[in-house]
């Protein structure tokens, strides 16, 4: 999980000298019910902002060869979870205990997502990735009309 840099943590890397390392640090929480544990603070550069880091805390056995891929994999993570968000949007309400019912209606929302982000594929000039959308998703369900609820 990604690591708050808290002042313990920012002393931790103000302890090391290199851009890149893997610490062992213990975490513990003082509210009740309170714990501690023992885990491993991964620190690599920040990928936009110099002079900053990006920490994550694991219980993994990590080596420093494979910080610098760790934070990439955490780093794509919240494009997944965005994209389960936006699906929501598009997922109609149903009081139904029936589980085809209600995965048919998560299916055909996936489905209403993917159409959404081919539309603002083809409608971005250059094709880019990654850029803010040009047709939001309110927008794209004004134009779908309403969606019922079941």
């Amino acid at each position: 999980m990604r690591a708050p840099q808290t002042r313990k943590v920012q002393r931790c890397i103000a302890d090391h000298d290199d851009d890149i390392f893997v610490a062992e640090y213990e975490m513990a929480r003082s509210n009740p019910p309170t714990g501690r544990t023992t885990v491993r603070l991964v620190v690599v550069p920040h990928r936009s902002r110099e002079d900053d880091q990006f920490c994550l805390v694991t219980n993994r056995d990590v080596t420093r060869d494979v910080a610098q891929p760790l934070a990439e994999a955490y780093r794509r993570r919240w494009g997944i979870e965005t994209s389960y968000r936006k699906v929501t949007e598009f997922l109609p309400k149903t009081s139904s205990p029936t589980f085809s019912v209600r995965l048919f209606y998560f299916l055909f929302a996936v489905a209403l997502y993917n159409l959404w982000v081919l539309t603002n594929l083809l409608l971005t000039p250059d094709r880019a990735v990654g850029r803010t959308p040009v047709l939001p998703t309110a927008l794209f369900r004004h134009f779908l009309g309403p969606i019922p609820d079941g």
